[in-house]
């Protein structure tokens, strides 16, 4: 029992008796074959007879009355009218989700008590409609009169039920308007995204261009438990794995690993893509994630991208078009941010500093991901055109703060040393010499990795990352950046380690692009024209439904916009 619950004044029950119904409450109860639809009577009588012989069932039913937990038998009508309301299960209800346009048009502060008050309303009014009569008013009355009153010191502990169950899968057939890619379909996590692999992940993407689905949610049921005690998430769950290293099919690995990556971008274009990230993902596999603005991450989610780690030795550069459009000013770090996270082994990237650097849009407690995940998904079950903003008003809602960012700290030393390196002022050799005379453990370590076995890797994607900024790179970034990213990869994995070499392969992954790119997409065309920090191009990034019709030629040649 926990030695920690005790007596407070105005609490009717003893010390004894709160730690005796605390361990009532939390009991596991799905292991003695008794659900949540199980009567109250019916588990304190086989809480008396199989676990604590010694809890005084009478007071047991006080103090559950008190949390307002009462058995169907003791409800009056209006209660089990307002049972079964709460009861329903509106996710499946037949053109509900039609109606949500207006619960998700909101605004301002406290987003989320608008939509949780607006939803109550809606979930009511069809209710009335399709289901029962119900009166929205008297609910509300009644709610706020049957409200629990605090004579528990510890009510606050079972406010939020959800937060104590175990976690459990989302039911991706209850979502038919949307298109649920579930990595652990496809590989396990302790395998590698093969070329057949990521072959299979792009054809299920693909699927969701079907006018159908109003939305693709990508998702890993791997980092989620079932309704079962005796089954748990693993303790280091993966959301995406290494791609394949084995050398003989990296061009064939590249190729689909690119044609992914384009066409998740394409369909974002069409309608929203969502990732639920909660698990490690592989900085090989960087690029799969950072095709869709819309990340969803939990605390169990990692990216180590060092140039230590074990697929950065197959793979040396990854995500170059997303690391060199790194906004900086957006995310509050100087220049040099991207090359110092590039260098730094030890450095792993969590929700913190996924969501302080700009690519995560919002972070939800691992624990309570399927509840969060079944909201998002309805919102995100709107018909177009509320689909986009009821999804992002959706996770933001649920969102939590992720806790300061590692990388904020050391953003004096990233403007002193790796500043010069991203202006190309310094390069890496005049990098390595400047943190020699440092005598700070970090930089010790840092020029370690700069002059030992990773050397050649980080000049690699020093390198990139200036040939990435710059202006007209090889006249369309995004696939310019691709190209360069296959071609230095597959002329790596022949054992080519010069950097001027690796640097001039990019011509030669240009059939691994036009095979992976069935046709020139509106991403690439906005990054061709629009200039990275022009604020139409963030705008856009976020919201590209909104300005499909602009005249992108126009904004290249500052001209009058064609709306």
């Amino acid at each position: 029992m926990n030695d920690e619950i005790s007596q407070v004044d105005g609490c009717a029950f003893t010390t004894d008796e709160l730690q005796r119904f605390h361990q009532y409450y939390q009991y596991p109860w799905t292991t003695a074959g008794l659900d949540d639809e199980t009567a109250v009577n019916k588990r304190i009588e086989y809480f008396v007879a199989e676990v604590d012989p010694l809890i005084d069932s009478k007071r047991l039913r006080e103090w559950l009355r008190t949390m307002g937990i009462v058995d169907a038998s003791e409800m009056s009508d209006e209660a089990r009218l307002y049972s079964r309301f709460e009861g329903y299960d509106f996710v499946t209800a037949p053109g509900f989700a039609e109606t949500l346009g207006d619960v998700y048009a909101v605004d301002g502060a406290n987003i989320k008590h608008q939509i949780d008050a607006r939803m109550v309303q809606a979930k009511a009014q069809y209710y009335n409609q399709h289901v029962e009569p119900l009166d929205y008013n008297a609910y509300q009355q009644y709610k706020e009169a049957n409200a629990p009153k605090p004579v528990c010191p510890y009510q606050h502990m079972w406010d939020n039920a959800d937060s104590k169950r175990p976690p459990r899968a989302v039911d991706a057939s209850n979502f038919q308007n949307i298109r649920i890619v579930d990595l652990t379909d496809y590989v396990a996590p302790n395998e590698e995204l093969t070329a057949g692999v990521l072959g299979r992940i792009h054809a299920a993407v693909v699927s969701g261009f079907d006018e159908k689905y109003h939305a693709v949610a990508v998702i890993s049921s791997a980092s989620l438990a079932a309704d079962d005690a005796s089954s748990a998430p693993p303790a280091e769950p993966v959301f995406l794995p290494s791609l394949s290293r084995k050398t003989a099919d990296i061009q064939q690995t590249m190729q689909a690993y690119v044609r992914l990556q384009i066409d998740l971008r394409r369909l974002n274009q069409t309608k929203p893509v969502v990732m639920f990230a909660s698990g490690s993902v592989d900085q090989s596999a960087l690029g799969i994630l950072l095709s869709t603005p819309d990340i969803v991450t939990t605390e169990a989610f990692s990216a180590a991208v060092g140039p230590a780690t074990e697929s950065a030795s197959v793979f040396p550069i990854a995500a170059l078009y997303d690391w060199a459009s790194l906004d900086t000013s957006q995310a509050k770090y100087p220049e040099g941010t991207a090359e110092y996270i590039l260098c730094n082994s030890d450095l792993v990237l969590r929700s913190s500093e996924w969501s302080a650097l700009g690519f995560g849009s919002g972070v939800i407690a691992q624990r309570n991901l399927a509840a969060s995940m079944e909201r998002i998904l309805l919102a995100a079950s709107c018909p177009p055109p509320h689909t986009r903003d009821a999804l992002r008003k959706a996770y933001i809602a649920d969102s939590a703060y992720p806790g300061p960012s590692k990388v904020g700290v050391w953003s004096q030393e990233i403007a002193r040393y790796f500043a010069p390196v991203a202006r190309g002022l310094h390069s890496i050799d005049d990098l390595a010499a400047e943190l020699a005379t440092d005598q700070q453990p970090w930089a010790t370590k840092c020029l370690a990795y700069i002059t030992g076995s990773a050397s050649t890797a980080i000049a690699l994607r020093m390198a990139a990352l200036r040939a990435a900024r710059e202006e007209g790179f090889n006249d369309n970034r995004y696939s310019s950046t691709l190209m360069l990213e296959a071609g230095a990869t597959v002329a790596w994995s022949k054992g080519e380690r010069s950097v001027e070499k690796l640097m001039s392969v990019a011509d030669a992954s240009a059939p691994i692009i036009a095979a992976a790119e069935p046709e020139k997409d509106r991403m690439t065309a906005v990054d061709n024209v629009v200039p990275n920090k022009c604020p139409f191009a963030q705008m856009y990034r976020k919201n590209p439904e909104h300005f499909k019709n602009v005249d992108l030629d126009a904004i290249a040649e500052h001209r009058a916009l064609n709306l």
